[in-house]
Order: structure tokens, then sequence, then C-alpha cells
């Protein structure tokens, strides 16, 4: 039913694109006998005729709209069919101040009323690259829809969740803030009409092998993931995940990975880890609620932008929620962000960005908090969603 009602509104802003939606509320039915000579053409269609409060609800071209004030006689009004929706989405109070941070709720109370559940990431597929993910819990349940895992020599890729399971919570609290139910409970995701799949990488204690990551980067592709999100990073190079990326990137898949937390302060130093140091990947540092970048927080000229990083609260196995700081929780603001653009582009009609255009459009609109201009501590700003999708859909 949702995709039904998508592709309708999709081809209404297709087919009626130069056209006007207005109501005409009349004195008497005879007033509307001026309608036959104006629409000749069939262009002027009857939406609606609510004959209790004599008024009748008419589409038709923006060049008509003169022509109808002037020939239609013995109405009250012709006014414009004005658009009202549910209270914005911000005020909801599982919206907490790191998602208004970012923005996103306004990108969903803007494109909602026109392109419905995409405008909240509905149809996009994201791959989260972590410890697994509490697919049970009341925020995330029927989100996951898919499972990958990798640790050590096993490989299980399927539906039975039940081999994605957190048992760390890392992974649990990432998937929360990109697509947590935005539904007055708890807390809301950046992107929260998103499919997960959960790909386990990371064992139980929170650490994995190189390998193990290269192989769930491989196989998310392979399952249909066009974005990836690693909260995970090593501080040393290694061929065969810098294969596996590189590769990622080759198929259009949009990376997204956790600057690191070895920080020092010092600009000189460059502490980011792999694989967000890798060029292709958007590097993603932490910022506090006062846009400040924390210390711990690693720098170097691979960062590209920030987002809320410092005590975040998001949902955490066994229906909990709990705070969490760390690049690892920035990472999943950038990876709603990148949701949304794809999912409105989609529901326009457009092809989604490649990787190369989402950078450019996450780095172009960025807010910049630190020194004028780009710096290794923060990028080229704090990721902004709703400036972020208003560029995404410029481009052809």
């Amino acid at each position: 039913m949702t995709r039904r009602v998508l592709v309708i509104v999709v081809l209404a802003l297709v087919i009626f694109i130069q056209a006007a939606r207005v109501v005409v509320g009349y004195e008497d039915p005879t007033s509307l006998g001026a309608l036959g000579e104006l629409n000749k053409t069939g262009d002027i269609k009857m939406l609606k005729h609510i004959k209790e409060i004599k008024a009748v609800v008419l589409n038709l071209p923006d060049s008509k709209l003169g022509e109808l004030k002037e020939k239609l006689k013995g109405v009250r009004y012709i006014e414009e069919d004005k658009v009202a929706w549910a209270i914005g989405f911000a005020d909801y109070a599982d919206v907490q101040w790191n998602i208004k941070m970012v923005n996103a709720p306004l990108v969903w109370d803007t494109y909602f009323v026109t392109i419905g559940d995409a405008a909240f990431g509905y149809g996009v597929t994201v791959a989260v690259l972590d410890t697994g993910i509490d697919y049970t819990h009341p925020e995330l349940y029927g989100k996951v829809v898919y499972c990958i895992y990798t640790v050590g020599v096993r490989l299980y890729k399927g539906t039975n969740l039940k081999n994605c399971a957190d048992r760390n919570g890392h992974g649990t609290h990432v998937a929360g803030i990109i697509a947590a139910s935005l539904d007055n409970v708890g807390v809301a995701g950046v992107a929260p009409k998103v499919r997960l799949i959960a790909v386990k990488v990371l064992n139980d204690a929170g650490s994995g092998y190189y390998s193990d990551i290269a192989e769930g980067i491989v196989e998310a592709v392979k399952a249909g993931a066009r974005i990836l999100s690693m909260s995970l990073g090593g501080p040393t190079d290694s061929s065969v995940l810098r294969d596996a990326s590189y590769w990622a990137y080759q198929q259009g898949v949009v990376q997204v990975a956790a600057a690191g937390n070895s920080g020092d302060g010092d600009s000189a130093i460059d502490n980011v880890a792999y694989p967000a140091r890798y060029s292709w990947v958007i590097a993603v540092a932490a910022v506090d609620q006062n846009y400040a970048v924390p210390t711990w927080s690693s720098d170097g000229p691979e960062v590209d932008v920030a987002a809320p990083g410092v005590d975040i609260l998001s949902t955490y196995p066994g229906g909990r929620y709990a705070y969490m700081s760390g690049t690892s929780m920035a990472t999943p603001h950038v990876t709603g962000v990148v949701a949304l653009i794809q999912a409105v582009r989609t529901a326009y009609g457009l092809r989604p960005l490649t990787p190369d255009e989402v950078y450019q459009v996450l780095t172009s609109t960025a807010k910049d908090i630190g020194p004028p201009g780009f710096d290794v501590y923060s990028g080229y700003g704090l990721v902004d969603a709703y400036a972020a999708v208003t560029a995404a859909l410029k481009i052809g």
C-alpha cells in the first residue's frame, strides 16, 4: 500500500508539474457552468465536489488560473488548496538533540508531504558492519532484513537473524542512530524507515580481523547494500581491507567510517584510522552538543565531515537505551544522511548519487564549525541533512 501511494504521488508531480490545485466555493451550482467552456482542451480536472459546503477542487494548468478567475461568475472564493500535515516531526518526544543538530527533521517535514515515507529513508538498504544488531529491540524490530556473519572461519549469510545477535551493544547503538523508529517513544534515528543488513564482522568483545571486515564489505555489497556504515577501524593499513573497500567503491557503494578515537589535539599528527583513511571513504569526526570537537576524536587531512558523537542516547540490547560516545556514534549520523539523500532522489525519479557525488554534496553543504574552511579536526564541518538533500536534488 505504501509503495502504491508513493507511485501515485510521484506521477502526480510529473503530470501536473505546471498545474495548480484550487478550491472554488460557489453560490449556486449553475455558477460552474462556465467550466465547460474553459475546459475545451480537457486539461481541467475536477478532483472533488463537496456539495454540502458548495465547493469543488480543481486541478488546472497555471496558464488557465487567470482565465478561471475572470470567467467563473457567482463564486464566493477561489483559493489555493493548501497543504497541512502533522505537527512537525522535530517536536516528537523521541527526537533527541543530536538528530535535530544534523537537520534530519527538516528533511522529514519538508519532503514527507510530497514523497511520503521516502523522506525517512524508505527504499534504501544500509549495511551496518559491527558487533551485530539486536533485531528484537522495539525500535529496530522488522528493520533488519538480512544477516551476514564473517567472524572467524565461518561465513553465514541469510535471514536467520540470530546469527547476527549483538552481545556487545555497540552495533545496536549504531543501528539505532541510523534507523530507530519515529514513534514518540525512546529515540528516533536519522533515517527511521531504512532497511538494515546486520553484518557481524566484530566479535562479542568488539574486535575483529581485517579479513573478516573485508569479507563483510564484499558480502554486504553482494547482498544489495548501497551504503556501508563502519563504526570501526585500525591504526595500520591492510591490503585485504584496502582491496575490499576499493572494490566496493568501484561498485558505486557509499562507505562511511569512523575517523577513530585516537586524537591528541596535535594537528601535525595524522591519527585517522583505516578504512576511514582511504580517500574514497567518508571519514567522520565527532562533535559535542556545543559544536566542539573532543580531543579524543582522531584528526588528520582525511577527515571529511563531523557529526554528533558525545553522550549520544540510542538503542541497546534487551530493549534498553544507553549513552555512548565516540566517532562510532558520529558515523551513523552521516550514514543516515546519505540514506536520506538517496531515498529522496529515488522518490523523485532520479538516479542514486555516486560515492564521489555524495562526498561532494556532504562536504559542500556542511556547516563550518572550526577555523574558516577545511580543518583537520572537523573536516568541512558539521553534516547538514537538509542542505545536503536539497543540493543533491539539483544534480542530474
